[in-house]
């Protein structure tokens, strides 16, 4: 087997734990010796054994004079777990090969640097594009201090999210309904403004995914309007925040309130960065989601397109003359709706402002 087959091993593993590491990015290794696998590793979450850890303990004296494959350049410094680099060095490996470099500043190619310093063969750029998707969220929480944001809007063919202001309208079908549940449990947070919980009074929790990582509740509430029986402050499961204001009346010891004498969504953003939200899913209605496409603040788009017209009377999905030149990634077909997720395409957008 080549070096490719070996790095897409690790691939497959750092996938397995996509959007439970956070505010880590998601790592695999393998360790080989002799054309056959010794060691396989996965960082789970956050603060607890890096994969390069776990596919040493597997490996045991076997990883002496292997070679380690593993998504992402090891680390060298001591944080919540001892540096990789230093556990590698230790079981006297002979060969490292990685997918792409940490963007994270305590590495950055460190850690690259002291294996080679100690006599350590080492390939980098194997496989890098698959890796760098796979952690697309933290290298841009890591180089931006901001979270990634998801921004997932069910809509009509005609570009609709409700057939009235203020009316709750079912647009999709029940297998949408379980894909947006799986979404949820693989982002840190989700945000929605207060008049989503006033028409719609949600509960904002993962309830069908098997993944049972729930997110935190982010709600923008700048009057301070809601009340306390609507279900994100009854709910006590899940930490709700409230961005706001206006002081509220009553106290939950779930609710975390974060007063300020305004709040606009990038102040927001990056006071959710400082506090580990890695990536974000914007759920919002129209009010949030002009706001997010207006201010460029979203990396991936997410649409839900259900066969049905709502008509001129409806509410539009963004009311925004923003021009931003979006490049499709994926499709799919969730019974008889169609899902599109979209990125930014950051060339044709700066061309527009030439």
């Amino acid at each position: 087997m080549t070096d490719e087959n070996y790095m897409q091993t690790a691939l497959q593993l750092a996938t397995q734990a996509k959007g439970q590491t956070s505010p880590n990015p998601a790592v695999g290794c393998v360790i080989v010796k002799h054309n056959r696998i010794v060691g396989l590793g996965t960082h789970l979450r956050a603060g607890e054994a890096h994969a390069e850890i776990h596919a040493l303990h597997m490996a045991g004296h076997d990883a002496e004079q292997a070679t380690v494959y593993v998504t992402l350049e090891p680390c060298q410094h001591q944080g919540r777990t001892g540096a990789c680099v230093d556990a590698l060095l230790q079981a006297q490996v002979k060969r490292v090969v990685v997918a792409t470099l940490d963007a994270n500043p305590l590495v950055a190619g460190s850690g690259v640097k002291k294996l080679r310093d100690n006599g350590i063969e080492v390939i980098v750029g194997v496989c890098e594009r698959e890796a760098q998707q796979i952690n697309e969220a933290f290298f841009h929480y890591i180089t931006t201090k901001m979270p990634f944001v998801t921004l997932k809007q069910a809509i009509s063919l005609d570009g609709k999210i409700s057939a009235n202001k203020g009316q709750q309208t079912a647009i999709t079908g029940n297998i949408v309904q379980q894909d947006v549940h799986n979404a949820r449990a693989e982002h840190d947070a989700l945000l929605v403004g207060s008049q989503t919980i006033l028409t719609d009074n949600p509960l904002l929790t993962n309830r069908l995914s098997a993944n049972k990582k729930q997110p935190i509740r982010i709600v923008i509430d700048r009057q301070g309007l809601l009340p306390q029986h609507v279900n994100v402050i009854k709910d006590t499961t899940v930490p709700t925040w409230l961005f706001t204001t206006k002081s509220y009346s009553f106290t939950a010891h779930h609710v975390r309130v974060f007063l300020a004498n305004n709040w606009s969504l990038e102040d927001v953003l990056t006071t959710i960065a400082q506090a580990g939200i890695m990536t974000l899913y914007v759920e919002g209605g129209q009010q949030i989601a002009t706001s997010f496409i207006q201010q460029q603040l979203v990396q991936r788009y997410v649409l839900y397109i259900a066969p049905l017209l709502l008509g001129t009377g409806a509410v539009s999905m963004a009311a925004t003359t923003t021009h931003n030149q979006l490049r499709i990634k994926e499709t799919a077909t969730l019974g008889n709706d169609i899902k599109i997720t979209m990125e930014v395409d950051t060339c044709s957008q700066g061309s527009l402002k030439n």
